[in-house]
Protein backbone atom coordinates (compact mmCIF):
# COMPACT_ATOMS: atom_id res chain seq x y z
CA UNK A 1 0.00 0.00 0.00
CA UNK A 2 1.42 3.37 -1.10
CA UNK A 3 1.20 6.76 1.10
CA UNK A 4 -1.70 7.40 2.96
CA UNK A 5 -4.33 10.10 2.73
CA UNK A 6 -3.96 12.42 5.49
CA UNK A 7 -6.60 14.83 7.35
CA UNK A 8 -6.11 16.76 10.49
CA UNK A 9 -8.76 18.60 12.46
CA UNK A 10 -8.21 21.37 14.40
CA UNK A 11 -10.51 23.20 16.67
CA UNK A 12 -11.15 24.96 20.38
CA UNK A 13 -12.09 22.22 22.59
CA UNK A 14 -15.90 21.01 22.34
CA UNK A 15 -16.13 22.33 19.11
CA UNK A 16 -16.88 19.05 17.68
CA UNK A 17 -13.28 17.59 16.00
CA UNK A 18 -14.37 13.86 16.92
CA UNK A 19 -17.96 13.91 16.33
CA UNK A 20 -17.05 15.32 12.46
CA UNK A 21 -13.50 12.95 12.78
CA UNK A 22 -15.95 10.15 13.10
CA UNK A 23 -18.36 11.35 10.49
CA UNK A 24 -15.16 11.53 8.07
CA UNK A 25 -14.34 8.00 9.10
CA UNK A 26 -17.43 6.66 8.38
CA UNK A 27 -18.06 8.27 4.74
CA UNK A 28 -14.59 6.95 3.69
CA UNK A 29 -15.41 3.69 4.78
CA UNK A 30 -18.82 4.16 2.82
CA UNK A 31 -16.58 4.92 0.10
CA UNK A 32 -13.92 2.05 -0.01
CA UNK A 33 -11.45 3.34 2.09
CA UNK A 34 -9.75 1.62 5.00
CA UNK A 35 -9.33 4.64 8.14
CA UNK A 36 -7.53 4.95 11.72
CA UNK A 37 -7.82 7.96 13.54
CA UNK A 38 -4.45 8.75 15.40
CA UNK A 39 -4.67 11.63 17.95
CA UNK A 40 -1.40 13.65 18.30
CA UNK A 41 -2.14 13.78 21.72
CA UNK A 42 -2.32 10.16 22.50
CA UNK A 43 1.57 10.61 24.77
CA UNK A 44 -0.73 13.61 26.92
CA UNK A 45 -3.26 10.99 27.75
CA UNK A 46 -1.12 7.94 28.68
CA UNK A 47 0.70 10.68 31.22
CA UNK A 48 -2.81 12.12 32.37
CA UNK A 49 -3.29 8.33 33.64
CA UNK A 50 -0.27 7.75 35.37
CA UNK A 51 -0.95 11.12 37.04
CA UNK A 52 -4.45 9.86 37.62
CA UNK A 53 -3.49 6.69 39.42
CA UNK A 54 -0.77 8.24 41.13
CA UNK A 55 -3.57 10.11 42.68
CA UNK A 56 -5.45 7.19 43.54
CA UNK A 57 -8.39 8.67 41.10
CA UNK A 58 -9.40 6.74 38.12
CA UNK A 59 -10.02 8.65 34.49
CA UNK A 60 -10.93 6.52 31.54
CA UNK A 61 -8.10 6.22 29.08
CA UNK A 62 -9.84 9.21 26.78
CA UNK A 63 -11.21 11.56 29.61
CA UNK A 64 -10.54 15.54 29.37
CA UNK A 65 -8.65 16.77 32.67
CA UNK A 66 -7.70 19.66 30.12
CA UNK A 67 -5.52 21.23 33.19
CA UNK A 68 -3.99 18.25 33.63
CA UNK A 69 -3.69 17.78 29.80
CA UNK A 70 -2.16 21.06 29.33
CA UNK A 71 0.45 20.98 31.55
CA UNK A 72 1.88 17.99 30.72
CA UNK A 73 2.35 19.25 26.86
CA UNK A 74 3.91 22.24 28.53
CA UNK A 75 6.61 20.03 30.19
CA UNK A 76 6.97 18.47 27.39
CA UNK A 77 7.14 20.68 24.95
CA UNK A 78 9.61 22.71 27.52
CA UNK A 79 12.00 19.77 27.52
CA UNK A 80 11.56 18.69 23.86
CA UNK A 81 9.82 21.23 21.75
CA UNK A 82 9.34 18.22 19.01
CA UNK A 83 8.22 14.99 20.79
CA UNK A 84 4.84 14.81 20.10
CA UNK A 85 4.67 15.56 16.27
CA UNK A 86 7.69 13.25 16.26
CA UNK A 87 5.47 10.36 18.08
CA UNK A 88 3.02 10.94 16.10
CA UNK A 89 4.43 11.16 13.14
CA UNK A 90 6.08 7.71 13.99
CA UNK A 91 2.63 6.33 14.47
CA UNK A 92 1.44 7.77 10.90
CA UNK A 93 4.23 5.96 9.57
CA UNK A 94 3.41 2.82 10.97
CA UNK A 95 -0.63 2.86 9.36
CA UNK A 96 -1.45 0.63 7.21
CA UNK A 97 -4.95 2.06 6.07
CA UNK A 98 -5.63 4.28 2.93
CA UNK A 99 -6.61 7.27 5.36
CA UNK A 100 -4.91 8.54 8.47
CA UNK A 101 -6.93 11.35 10.26
CA UNK A 102 -5.80 13.19 13.54
CA UNK A 103 -8.98 15.12 15.41
CA UNK A 104 -6.45 16.63 17.74
CA UNK A 105 -3.89 19.34 16.38
CA UNK A 106 -3.83 22.19 19.24
CA UNK A 107 -0.48 23.21 18.34
CA UNK A 108 0.05 26.09 15.58
CA UNK A 109 3.45 26.61 16.51
CA UNK A 110 5.61 23.36 16.09
CA UNK A 111 2.73 20.40 15.11
CA UNK A 112 0.92 22.20 12.14
CA UNK A 113 4.19 22.53 10.47
CA UNK A 114 5.21 19.50 10.90
CA UNK A 115 1.67 17.83 9.74
CA UNK A 116 1.88 20.49 6.93
CA UNK A 117 5.19 18.74 5.97
CA UNK A 118 4.37 15.54 5.98
CA UNK A 119 0.84 15.96 3.88
CA UNK A 120 -1.06 16.25 5.60
CA UNK A 121 -4.81 18.58 4.72
CA UNK A 122 -6.15 20.87 7.38
CA UNK A 123 -9.95 20.78 8.19
CA UNK A 124 -11.14 23.69 10.41
CA UNK A 125 -14.21 23.10 13.02
CA UNK A 126 -15.87 25.77 14.97
CA UNK A 127 -19.41 26.59 16.36
CA UNK A 128 -20.66 29.36 18.64
CA UNK A 129 -19.13 29.89 22.00
CA UNK A 130 -22.45 29.25 23.50
CA UNK A 131 -22.43 25.66 22.08
CA UNK A 132 -19.19 24.76 22.71
CA UNK A 133 -19.35 25.54 26.42
CA UNK A 134 -22.69 23.44 26.07
CA UNK A 135 -20.80 20.51 25.51
CA UNK A 136 -18.22 20.59 27.75
CA UNK A 137 -20.06 20.58 30.33
CA UNK A 138 -22.24 18.06 28.80
CA UNK A 139 -19.04 15.47 28.23
CA UNK A 140 -18.19 15.81 32.02
CA UNK A 141 -14.28 17.29 31.40
CA UNK A 142 -12.61 17.32 34.65
CA UNK A 143 -11.55 20.53 34.04
CA UNK A 144 -12.31 22.87 31.58
CA UNK A 145 -9.77 26.20 30.96
CA UNK A 146 -10.62 28.92 28.82
CA UNK A 147 -10.02 28.39 25.28
CA UNK A 148 -9.78 31.01 22.31
CA UNK A 149 -8.79 31.05 18.64
CA UNK A 150 -6.02 33.41 19.67
CA UNK A 151 -4.53 31.25 22.11
CA UNK A 152 -3.80 28.39 20.31
CA UNK A 153 -2.57 30.41 16.96
CA UNK A 154 -5.09 29.17 14.96
CA UNK A 155 -5.75 32.20 12.76
CA UNK A 156 -1.95 31.01 11.62
CA UNK A 157 -3.52 27.72 9.82
CA UNK A 158 -3.87 27.20 6.75
CA UNK A 159 -7.44 25.84 6.60
CA UNK A 160 -8.00 23.32 3.50
CA UNK A 161 -11.48 22.67 4.76
CA UNK A 162 -13.98 24.49 7.52
CA UNK A 163 -16.87 22.49 9.17
CA UNK A 164 -19.37 24.68 11.28
CA UNK A 165 -20.52 22.11 14.19
CA UNK A 166 -23.26 24.60 15.65
CA UNK A 167 -26.17 23.26 14.38
CA UNK A 168 -25.46 19.73 14.10
CA UNK A 169 -27.95 17.76 13.22
CA UNK A 170 -27.31 14.25 11.99
CA UNK A 171 -28.29 15.73 8.42
CA UNK A 172 -26.29 18.33 8.51
CA UNK A 173 -23.54 16.58 9.69
CA UNK A 174 -23.11 13.92 6.52
CA UNK A 175 -24.02 16.99 4.15
CA UNK A 176 -21.12 18.83 4.94
CA UNK A 177 -18.88 15.60 5.18
CA UNK A 178 -19.53 14.80 2.29
CA UNK A 179 -19.08 17.78 0.35
CA UNK A 180 -15.71 17.75 2.35
CA UNK A 181 -14.79 14.22 1.30
CA UNK A 182 -15.73 14.89 -2.64
CA UNK A 183 -14.00 18.01 -2.78
CA UNK A 184 -10.62 16.07 -0.80
CA UNK A 185 -10.81 12.99 -2.48
CA UNK A 186 -10.67 15.10 -6.03
CA UNK A 187 -7.31 16.42 -4.99
CA UNK A 188 -4.54 14.47 -6.43
CA UNK A 189 -1.94 12.88 -3.94
CA UNK A 190 1.26 14.95 -3.54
Amino acid sequence: MGMPRKLALYGLAGSGKSTVAAGLKTGLEERGHTVQVIKLAEPLYRIQGHVYATAGRPIGPWEHDNDVLRTVATWLRRINPGYLANDFLTRVAQATTSVVINDDLRDAAVDYPRLAADGFAFVHVSCTDEVRAQRLHARGDHTIVPDSNATWGYDTICADYSVDTTTLTPRDLHDQVDTLLTKWLAQPLD
